[in-house]
């Protein structure tokens, strides 16, 4: 990356972190482009060579922070599958529980994404971080293995993450209508027959 790249870079990632602190303390609806821009200690001219408005900055927000999660469930998959082998099905089971425990230690971010969670595996083709591209790459080619097709996969993954991130903002914001403890049995076994259902004729 050019010095040049990498301050832009720099400084639209500063944009995002000051926004999301401020949506997080004021909310969406409290905050302004004025607040942001002060926040970032940018003109207001620069804001928009990054972002549209405040609602395309909002949903850059929920594409990056839904993608560090992934990344850190997927590191963690990593780790584990170190020390013991796993089936495609075991590996998905391990995520959706990584994904509720952390949703569950940081709620002001589901609160702040509400169902969006997903947002960023509808832009997997575009994914700007190379290594969690890579580790959901490996996650996908594995279970192509088990005759299913990358597209086929795909689709199952976002199925669940698109489940898990809905549940546990009904879950973890309004406690309704059911609190986690009690969903969660039922939620494990959605994901597993998700896993389990045949490859449809694509």
């Amino acid at each position: 990356m050019s010095k040049v790249s990498e301050k832009q870079q720099n400084k639209r990632t500063n944009i995002l972190d000051a926004a999301y602190e401020l949506f997080i303390e004021k909310s969406f609806n409290n905050t302004s482009i004025d607040d942001v821009v002060k926040s970032a200690g940018i003109a207001k001219g620069t804001f928009y060579l990054y972002f549209k408005d405040k609602h395309d900055l909002m949903e850059r927000i929920i594409i990056r922070k839904s993608a560090l999660i992934l990344r850190y469930v997927l590191e963690e998959l990593m780790k584990k599958k170190e020390t013991c082998k796993m089936t495609f099905s075991e590996q998905m089971l391990f995520i959706t529980e990584k994904i509720v425990d952390y949703l569950e230690e940081h709620t002001e971010i589901i609160t702040l994404m509400g169902k969006n969670f997903s947002s960023c595996l509808s832009y997997f083709s575009t994914i700007e971080d190379d290594e969690l591209k890579s580790m959901l790459s490996e996650l996908v080619h594995e279970n192509i293995e088990n005759g299913f097709s990358e597209q086929e996969t795909l689709k199952r993954i976002y199925l669940i993450v698109t489940l898990v991130g809905s549940v546990c903002y009904d879950s973890f914001v309004f406690e309704s209508p059911f609190r986690i403890s009690e969903i969660k049995p039922l939620l494990f076994r959605s994901v597993e027959t998700i896993i389990s259902e045949p490859p449809t004729d694509e």
